[in-house]
């Protein structure tokens, strides 16, 4: 027999604190949900296979009856719902697929209201809670700005500059840049030097420099690090060891 109903119980109160229906080695599983993987660390259990079963269906039904059963007896409590909806089998059946179909949460019009109500895509004021969230505050050389866009104006370059800037650490200039709680604005170790050399000629930034030549200073910054020549002149920092 293919499918078997499993319940978990504490060895010492024998109460049944868990019922499933699996197959194969599904029942050896000690991870579900908060509840249960709580609950055997801080106890003495074991688990059993109480019955098996032919048809899935039989099976999911009489999981449902189990903890209906242990839920009375005040046990059971690891189990969120009744049971009989989930499915574990290696491939979906015609029996899982009609069951899924009849007890799918989603199709419930209370689901569907909780879930359009909390879509930040439908909800502007959840949206904006995610927004404030996620919101990464940049800090450059000690100055902090409410946001990546402000930044960007402020240093009147686009706010992918800015991501960079943070994301490395510093920005044209070498002078530090992080993101709020990320990391101890006073620990952070500018990689960069501010001086540049180009064909031997010293400046004293990424920006003087990337301006002498005619280019962006992501461009002369990427030559640099490739060790390539930027518009045909060879570039790199003035401290920079020879490799």
């Amino acid at each position: 027999m293919k499918y078997y109903v499993y319940e978990w119980f504490n060895k010492e109160s024998k109460e049944v604190f868990y019922v499933g229906k699996g197959t194969r080695n599904r029942y050896k599983v000690r991870k579900r949900n908060k509840l249960f993987n709580d609950y055997i660390l801080n106890n003495k259990v074991d688990v059993r296979i109480v019955k098996y079963f032919i048809s899935e269906i039989e099976a999911f039904e009489y999981e449902s009856e189990l903890i209906e059963k242990y839920k009375q007896k005040k046990q059971c409590f690891c189990n969120l719902d009744f049971g009989g909806n989930g499915g574990v089998s290696e491939i979906w059946t015609d029996e899982m697929k009609e069951k899924m179909s009849i007890f799918n949460p989603m199709k419930d019009q209370e689901q569907r209201k909780r879930m359009s109500k909390l879509n930040p895509m439908k909800n502007k004021e959840i949206a904006k809670k995610v927004g404030e969230k996620h919101k990464k505050i940049p800090i450059i050389n000690g100055v902090e700005f409410a946001d990546c866009e402000t930044a960007s104006k402020y240093f009147k370059v686009h706010k992918q500059t800015i991501f960079r800037w943070c994301k490395r650490g510093y920005d044209t200039n070498g002078n530090p840049c992080t993101y709020k709680g990320e990391n101890n604005e006073s620990e952070i170790k500018v990689t960069c030097s501010k001086k540049i050399l180009v064909d031997g000629q010293e400046f004293n930034s990424v920006k003087e420099a990337s301006e002498y030549i005619g280019v962006w200073s992501e461009s002369l910054i990427r030559s640099i690090k490739n060790n390539k020549p930027c518009k045909g002149h060879k570039c790199e920092y003035a401290n920079q060891q020879p490799s």
